[in-house]
Parts: C-alpha cells; sequence; structure tokens
C-alpha cells in the first residue's frame, strides 16, 4: 500500500470515528440504551432465519401432504417390476427400482423435515408409517428458481419439487417425483412484510427500550443522588450523610462518600484551629517586639523597626487571609449592586471616581469574602492605575463583573501567573508597591470558592481588565427576583 493511499485510508478512518463519537451518547443512561437496544438488533438479525426456516417450512408443508394423498395407493401396493412403468397421478412420475436409490439431498435440514412430514402425512392415509427417504427437496419460483428471502414475501405461487423412495414389501423401491403448487393467502407481500418487521423487530425492540428505560433509571437513581450530595458537598460540608441503600455498588460508594466528607470536615477544623494558632503564636512576639521597641531612644532606628513588623504583621495577615480564602463559609442572597455601591463609596475619591454601569442584582454569597475580593480588584487597581470603571453584567448563567483601568497593563509572560501566590508584576506597574503578591491571589481563591473564575487581560490602548465570573446556582435566577 503506497503512502498516499494509507494516508487517504486514516483521513477516511478518523472521520468515521469522529462521526461516531459525534453520535454517542453523553450520558450514561443514552449509552447504556444504545449497546443494550444495539446489541438486541444485532442478536434478532443473527436469528432472523428462524423465521426464514419456519416460513420455508410453511411453503412446504400444503405441497407434501398433498404428495401423501395422491401417491398413497401407489406406496400401498405390494410389489412392482423393476424398470416396468408405473401409473402416476398428473405432474408426478414413479418408476420401480431394484435397489435403493442414492439418497443424498442438497438440502438436508429440508430434506430431514419433510421426510418427517410426509412420513406422517403417509401414516394418515395408509394407517402406517412407511419408511421414507428423501431423494431431493426444491421450492422454486414462478420463474423455475430456487427461493430466495425475498421470494418468501412475495404473492407469486412457489412450486415444491419432491423426489423420493419407499420400500416395497417384495424389497423393490419405489421412486416417486412429484411437483406440487403453493398458493399464497390473500395478503399483499407488504402485509407480510409489516407483520415480519412488526413482530420480530419493533415489538422487541420498544420492550427493550422500555425495559433499558425502567432498569437503567432505577440503577442510575443511586449515582444521582451521590452526584447531587458530591455537587451540595462544596456549598455545606455538614449536609446530612447519604443513605447507604441500592446496589452493592452504590452502597460502597455512598459509604466511600460519607467517609471522605468526614474527613474534610474534619481536615477543615483542624486547619482553622491551625490559622487561629499560628495568627496567636505568631503575633504574641511582634507584639512584645513593638513594646521593647518604643524603649530606643534612636528615632531612625525605632521608625526603621516599626516599619518593619508592620510589613511582618502585614504579611501575616494576608498569608492567613488567602489560606482562609478557600474554606468553606456560610452563604446567603446578597445584593451585589449594595456591596459594590458601599465599597466604591470607601474606596473612591474625588481625583479618581469609580463609576458602575449595569446592575447584578441578588446572587448567593459569602457577602464578607466576596466584599473582600472586589476590594482587592479595586485596590490594586488604584495602586498601579487611573481611569478606573466598573462594569456588571447579569445572564441566565452567572453575574460577570470587570474592573477595567488604564496603566502599564501586566507583561504578557507573567501574565497567566500573576494571580499565583507572592508572584508579584511590579516590574511592569510599580516598584514602590510593597505587595507580597497575595491580593489577586485572594480574589482568584475567593471566586473559584464560589464556583466562579477570575481572568486578567491586558486592554487595547493600555491598561489592565481584571473579569471575575460568579455562576448562578440552578433555580437561582427565580429564587433571586423573588428576593428583589
Amino acid at each position: 500500500m503506497s503512502t498516499a493511499l494509507k494516508r487517504r485510508f486514516n483521513q477516511v478512518r478518523n472521520a468515521l470515528v469522529r462521526g461516531v463519537m459525534r453520535l454517542w451518547p453523553k450520558t450514561l443512561f443514552g449509552q447504556l440504551t444504545l449497546i443494550l437496544v444495539s446489541g438486541t438488533l444485532a442478536i434478532q438479525l443473527l436469528s432472523s432465519s428462524i423465521w426464514f426456516d419456519v416460513r420455508y417450512a410453511q411453503v412446504l408443508e400444503a405441497p407434501v401432504r398433498l404428495m401423501a394423498s395422491r401417491t398413497a395407493q401407489l406406496i400401498n401396493q405390494d410389489s412392482c417390476i423393476a424398470g416396468q412403468p408405473q401409473t402416476a397421478p398428473a405432474n408426478y412420475t414413479a418408476r420401480c427400482l431394484a435397489t435403493k436409490p442414492d439418497t443424498q439431498p442438497g438440502n438436508d435440514r429440508a430434506a430431514r423435515r419433510t421426510a418427517l412430514l410426509l412420513k406422517q402425512a403417509l401414516a394418515y392415509e395408509l394407517g402406517y408409517a412407511p419408511a421414507v427417504e428423501m431423494i431431493e427437496v426444491d421450492l422454486t419460483d414462478a420463474s423455475g428458481q430456487p427461493l430466495v428471502w425475498r421470494s418468501l414475501f412475495g404473492l407469486q405461487t412457489a412450486t415444491a419439487h419432491v423426489d423420493f423412495a419407499v420400500p416395497l414389501a417384495d424389497g423393490h423401491w419405489l421412486s416417486i417425483e412429484g411437483h406440487e403448487l403453493q398458493g399464497w393467502s390473500g395478503e399483499s407481500a407488504w402485509a407480510l412484510i409489516a407483520d415480519y418487521i412488526l413482530r420480530v423487530y419493533v415489538v422487541r425492540i420498544i420492550g427493550v427500550i422500555g425495559m433499558c428505560w425502567l432498569a437503567v433509571r432505577l440503577c442510575l437513581r443511586p449515582l444521582k443522588r451521590l452526584s447531587d450530595a458530591a455537587n451540595a458537598l462544596g456549598d455545606n460540608l455538614d449536609q446530612t450523610p447519604l443513605a447507604i441503600e441500592g446496589p452493592l455498588e452504590v452502597r460502597q460508594a455512598a459509604q466511600m462518600f460519607n467517609t471522605m466528607q468526614k474527613q474534610i470536615v474534619a481536615m477543615v477544623n483542624d486547619q482553622s484551629f491551625f490559622l487561629a494558632a499560628v495568627s496567636h503564636d505568631l503575633r504574641t512576639p511582634l507584639t512584645r517586639m513593638r513594646l521593647r521597641i518604643e524603649r530606643l531612644s534612636d528615632l531612625d532606628q525605632r521608625e526603621r523597626l516599626k516599619q518593619n513588623i508592620y510589613q511582618m504583621d502585614k504579611m501575616i495577615t494576608q498569608v492567613l487571609v488567602y489560606l482562609q480564602s478557600a474554606n468553606q463559609h456560610t452563604c446567603q442572597f446578597i445584593d451585589l449592586d449594595s456591596v459594590l455601591r458601599n465599597l466604591c463609596t470607601e474606596l473612591s475619591t474625588p481625583a479618581e471616581p469609580l463609576p458602575v454601569s449595569g446592575r447584578g442584582g441578588m446572587l448567593y454569597a459569602n457577602g464578607v469574602l466576596l466584599h473582600r475580593c472586589l476590594q482587592n480588584l479595586l485596590v490594586n487597581a488604584q495602586a498601579y492605575a487611573r481611569e478606573i470603571t466598573i462594569e456588571v453584567e447579569r445572564s441566565s448563567s452567572g453575574v460577570t463583573l470587570r474592573v477595567n483601568d488604564r496603566g502599564p497593563g501586566i507583561a504578557q509572560s507573567v501574565l497567566h501567573s500573576v494571580t499565583d501566590p507572592f508572584v508579584r508584576a511590579d516590574t511592569s506597574r510599580n516598584d514602590q508597591s510593597g505587595g507580597f503578591g497575595l491580593g489577586l491571589s485572594i480574589a482568584r481563591r475567593i471566586a473559584v470558592s464560589h464556583k466562579g473564575s477570575l481572568v486578567l487581560g491586558n486592554r487595547e490602548g493600555g491598561g489592565l481588565t481584571a473579569c471575575i465570573f460568579l455562576p448562578l446556582r440552578e433555580g437561582e435566577g427565580a429564587s433571586a427576583q423573588a428576593k428583589a
């Protein structure tokens, strides 16, 4: 295979794979239903030969029974002369043979069925069941061609060709070859096809789909409860543990989820205790240092040490705030516009007002954390830039707030990492800021704790845009409107 042909083959294969993946259901319910229905359909296609065999046997039954009734008198004779012609009904040929003829029918399955049916029919006509050896069995259509599955749906008359032999009392064999017509009923070919498709495929597929829907829904219901509990865990760690019920695997998953919930609660409590202890242990020596500094006679050295202690205290505070920003806090419906209005009134100056456009409405969030998040963004903008504006936009999915400024912006090389802890972009903004690289990190962690995001981007014409997105909970829009 040439390289071009291989490349073309790979392209076609990849296109087919992409097409199949686009059609592949995204939900577990859809995937299980598709697998079960497809499997049932494939099995049914493989087993459709059963219907063909049954239909084939139905076509042979009437002619074979006619043959038995029309040849019973010939078979009932005690003897015959080998080679001498035998009187037979129309469309029949009878010969007397000295020995058993060669019996190797082309269709062994049809031959066995026909022999059994013919033997039973002859037993009814003669009063006893003679031995029957099938020589040949065949079904042809009106044109003389062997019947295929398409012919079995048609209205044309089929012809049965049966060649068999029976032993006589004198030891000779009577060979009989006959032809009988099989007339169809008055139903149309479309009626036969519809009956076949309806009973063999449609009814079964509908039944499988119904059973799949019921079974999958019952099996997935515990998983849905587990998913809802996991989603709610982000809002409330103290929620009621999951009920241990359902299949064994689901019960095990619920048990592990409850254990995980307990471990998370214990870890959060330990972290809170640790932060409180660290805050106390770090600030106590700083307090003692302040007292001792006051005794220094050198005023310049005293002021420098005070400034150092102030920076250390500020760093400790910001670190603790950063660690606490991702912790779970109580949320409630707050008026976002009111929070912004109070914050802008607090931070704005006559020289640098903070205009707000748009409305956010009611939002389910922690008011203290959200206030700190917006405060950090505004203070950061005031420290480095000018012409600060705030845009608020509410949609069906959430609330978007943009803090725009006109300043030096942030270098593209550090734009993606400036929200990481202790990462500063002062080289592109203000070397004298004195920050610790935690303000934007705290803002991002607060946004993430509300299942939101914080994205920074440079503006055309200079400046920076800090875009924070806070998603709405399911059904929050209606609740928020009611609260408003």
